[in-house]
C-alpha cells in the first residue's frame, strides 16, 4: 500500500475487492475484504494522498462521504463508463482493474458526492416515480382487461376515474362477476396510488417553495417543482461544464452524431445522461406548448410556433427542454431569476 497512489474498490454489500496501483499505473496491490467492519478499518488506514476510485452503486455515496469526512479524495466513476474498460470477463477482480483504468481516462466526468439532504430529496424523486409507473400500468391493464369484452376507455387519468365505475355500476355490460370483483380492486389500489403521489407532490412542492435556488429554478417556463427539486437533489455543479450546451448534452438532449472524416451527421436525440431528469423537462416543454396562443406577440411564444412549425410538436418539444437546461446552467451558477425579455448581457450569457 505505500507505493499506491489510486485505490480502486468494487464495492458489494459485505465482500470488497481493492485494486492498487503506483504512479507509474502498474498495479502493485490487490485484496478481497469479506466484511464491512474490515473495509471500514482498511479506509481508515489509508495514507495521506491516495485517491480512491469506486463505480456508481448502491452504498457508493456513503463510502464516498465517510472518506471525505476523513480527509480522503475519492471519485465516483459512472458504472456504465467503467463497463466499457474492462477487459475480460466480468467479475469482481476485472471490475476493479476496470475502474483503476477509468480513472485514468481523462474525458469520464465523476458523479458529484450527494449530501445526505440530496439523497433524501432523490428519494422522494425515486419513490413517486415508482408510484407513477405503478399507476400508469395498473390503469393500462384496466383499460386492456376491460378491452377484452369489448369496452374501450380513453387514455389518461380522467377516463379511467370516471369511465371504470361508470362500467362497474352498469348492470347491462356483458361482466362476468369475477371481472367485476378483480376491477373493483385494481380501482381501489389505482386510486391509493394516486394518492400517494399527491403526498409526496406536495412534499416537494412545500420543499420548492421554501428554497431560494429552486424559486429561481422555477421562473424559467416549462419548470416547475419536480424539476427544481429533482435537479437539485442530482447536485450536477455545473461549474465543471465548460458551457450551457455541454450541460444540455450532460443529459442527453442534442442530436447524436454518426460522422466520420469531413461528413458531419446528426441524428435523433442522443438520450444519454439522466433519463429521469430528461423526461421531466421534455414534459414540462410540452406543457408550454399545450398553452401557446395562436395570436400571441409575444417573441419567445413566436419563436415557439416556428419550432412547432418547422420541427413538428415533439421536436419543438426537444429543442425547448435544450433551451431550458441552458438558461438553468446559468441560474445555478448565479443569484439572477429568468426574465423573458432579458438585458443584452443576460442574453448574451444565456446564448453560449
Amino acid at each position: 500500500m505505500s507505493a499506491c497512489t489510486t485505490v480502486a474498490v468494487d464495492l458489494a454489500k459485505r465482500v470488497f475487492q481493492l485494486a492498487g496501483e503506483d504512479a507509474q499505473g502498474q498495479v502493485v496491490f490487490e485484496q478481497r475484504i469479506k466484511s464491512r467492519e474490515a473495509f471500514q478499518a482498511f479506509l481508515g488506514a489509508l495514507p495521506a494522498g491516495v485517491m480512491v476510485l469506486m463505480e456508481t452503486g448502491p452504498g457508493a455515496q456513503a463510502w464516498a462521504r465517510l472518506l471525505q469526512a476523513q480527509g480522503v479524495r475519492v471519485r465516483i466513476l459512472p458504472a456504465q463508463r467503467v463497463a466499457e474498460h474492462r477487459s475480460g470477463a466480468k467479475n469482481d477482480r476485472n471490475d476493479t482493474l476496470a475502474i483503476l483504468r477509468a480513472g485514468r481516462d481523462s474525458s469520464i466526468a465523476a458523479v458529484p458526492v450527494k449530501s445526505a439532504a440530496a439523497l433524501a430529496m432523490q428519494a422522494l424523486h425515486r419513490a413517486r416515480q415508482g408510484y407513477v409507473r405503478r399507476r400508469t400500468a395498473m390503469g393500462n391493464q384496466m383499460r386492456g382487461l376491460l378491452l377484452e369484452h369489448g369496452i374501450a376507455l380513453a387514455q389518461g387519468e380522467a377516463a379511467i376515474a370516471r369511465g371504470v365505475p361508470r362500467v362497474l355500476e352498469d348492470a347491462t355490460q356483458p361482466l362476468p362477476d369475477m371481472l367485476r370483483e378483480l376491477l373493483d380492486e385494481l380501482l381501489g389500489e389505482w386510486l391509493q396510488l394516486g394518492a400517494r403521489i399527491d403526498v409526496l407532490t406536495g412534499r416537494l412542492e412545500t420543499h420548492a417553495r421554501t428554497d431560494e435556488t429552486a424559486k429561481r429554478l422555477m421562473t424559467v417556463r416549462g419548470v416547475g417543482p419536480i424539476i427544481a427539486t429533482a435537479l437539485l437533489a442530482k447536485q450536477t455543479e455545473p461549474e465543471r461544464f465548460a458551457n450551457a450546451r455541454q450541460f444540455a448534452a450532460y443529459f442527453g438532449v442534442v442530436p447524436d452524431q454518426h460522422s466520420s472524416g469531413q461528413k458531419v451527421q446528426l441524428g435523433r436525440m442522443s438520450k444519454r445522461g439522466d433519463a429521469y431528469l430528461r423526461s421531466l423537462m421534455i414534459q414540462g416543454a410540452h406543457a408550454v406548448l399545450r398553452q401557446l396562443q395562436p395570436d400571441t406577440e409575444q417573441p419567445d411564444d413566436r419563436r415557439l410556433q416556428r419550432w412547432l412549425q418547422r420541427l413538428g410538436r415533439k421536436g419543438a418539444a426537444v429543442r425547448l427542454a435544450n433551451r431550458n437546461l441552458r438558461i438553468l446552467w446559468v441560474l445555478l451558477q448565479s443569484e439572477q431569476t429568468y426574465r423573458r425579455q432579458p438585458n443584452l448581457d443576460q442574453e448574451a450569457a444565456m446564448s453560449h
